[in-house]
């Protein structure tokens, strides 16, 4: 192994470069082969857990999806206020399970504030690491993440402004102690502030009893049939189913995911092949060194692995950035996909292999 560590050491002070280009060209393998499909299924999987706990949003007159992307996914503005009524008779309908009524429409450094009732945590698995839940006018809870972004502690004082722009004019009247630090399984939720719904009211200086949207689980899903026509007979109020959006946005973004893995797949071939034919031609280079070794009668098994272990093991590295960059965006890859970049690296040792066979 000496023998070994100290060709290694040659190639690292003399061919760092070489080094180099052989793992980048591994990590490019590697992303491309994987990047259309794990962005695919990260959307879909990002759109599906929300779809699956929330069957209607109901909201104010206006599009659909504008209603769902909103009170969901805090991604566009409300489409207007509802009354207190639209909670009351939702709340007492046959059909539905549970409600939740929601307020939008101010931000803190531009990071939204969300009005909910106190179902709302449970609900959406928001959990308190310390600190409780707003329970009151003036009290404000903060993810996790925010609260190591920002430095926010228990007790600490804030104030939001009107709108989504965080330029928007201040509530400097209304104060808002943190009561509550909290991990949120949606990240939707950890990019969210929360307060009661009554915290609107007071920030806004009115006495109305007014929400933004009304999150709806039913009894059923055969609700989900019935529903459209007695959303209809309500005044103002429009109904989102977040399940048929969601169909509706896989058909229509389905041609691009497909368009993009196809050449994606075209891509990581010619990448791959390049990464092939790159190690090939550092086989080559290093013939020298393999000739010297079998004139010391060095065994063929050892010569291989110090003259081109190291660079295979560049490229091993590189597939490994690679999946670690997947990881660290939270962007699913499971083991038989990820073990696919492995087949270039395999490639390119079994063709070094055959070229040490021969004389």
């Amino acid at each position: 192994m000496k023998l070994v560590f100290k060709i290694w050491w040659s190639q690292i002070r003399k061919r760092w470069v070489v080094l180099g280009v052989a793992l980048v060209l591994s990590l490019l393998t590697s992303i491309l082969l994987h990047l259309p499909g794990a962005a695919q299924q990260y959307i879909y999987l990002r759109w599906q857990e929300s779809a699956a706990l929330v069957d209607v949003v109901i909201g104010y007159k206006g599009a659909p999806t504008q209603i769902v992307a909103s009170a969901l996914y805090r991604m566009e503005n409300p489409t207007g206020n509802l009354s207190n009524e639209t909670a009351e008779y939702w709340g007492k309908h046959p059909l539905v399970q549970e409600t939740c009524a929601i307020s939008l429409g101010d931000n803190i450094g531009g990071i939204p504030v969300v009005g909910a009732d106190s179902n709302y945590y449970h609900w959406f698995g928001v959990r308190f690491v310390e600190g409780t839940r707003p329970k009151n006018a003036n009290e404000i809870a903060v993810s996790e993440v925010l609260a190591t972004q920002y430095n926010y502690t228990l007790g600490a004082t804030v104030h939001t402004a009107h709108g989504s722009d965080s330029r928007g004019e201040a509530h400097a009247h209304h104060d808002l102690v943190i009561t509550g630090i909290f991990s949120a399984e949606r990240t939707a939720d950890q990019q969210s502030y929360f307060v009661t719904n009554k915290a609107y009211m007071g920030m806004h200086n009115t006495d109305n009893n007014e929400f933004t949207s009304l999150l709806v689980k039913l009894k059923s899903k055969s609700g989900l049939l019935m529903l459209p026509g007695v959303i209809s007979k309500r005044i103002n109020e429009q109904g989102a189913f977040p399940v048929f959006i969601f169909a509706q946005l896989q058909k229509q973004w389905q041609p691009i995911f497909d368009r993009a893995a196809f050449y994606g797949r075209w891509i990581s071939t010619f990448v791959a092949l390049l990464f092939i034919a790159f190690l090939y031609f550092i086989g080559m280079t290093e013939r020298s060194t393999v000739e010297l070794l079998r004139i010391k009668g060095i065994q063929k098994a050892r010569i291989f692995t110090a003259t081109y272990g190291l660079y295979l093991f560049a490229g091993f590295v590189g597939l490994l950035m690679g999946i670690l960059v997947f990881n660290i965006f939270s962007l699913p890859l499971p083991v038989l996909r990820a073990a696919i970049g492995l087949v270039p690296l395999v490639l390119a040792a079994g063709l070094l292999f055959i070229k040490l066979q021969k004389k």
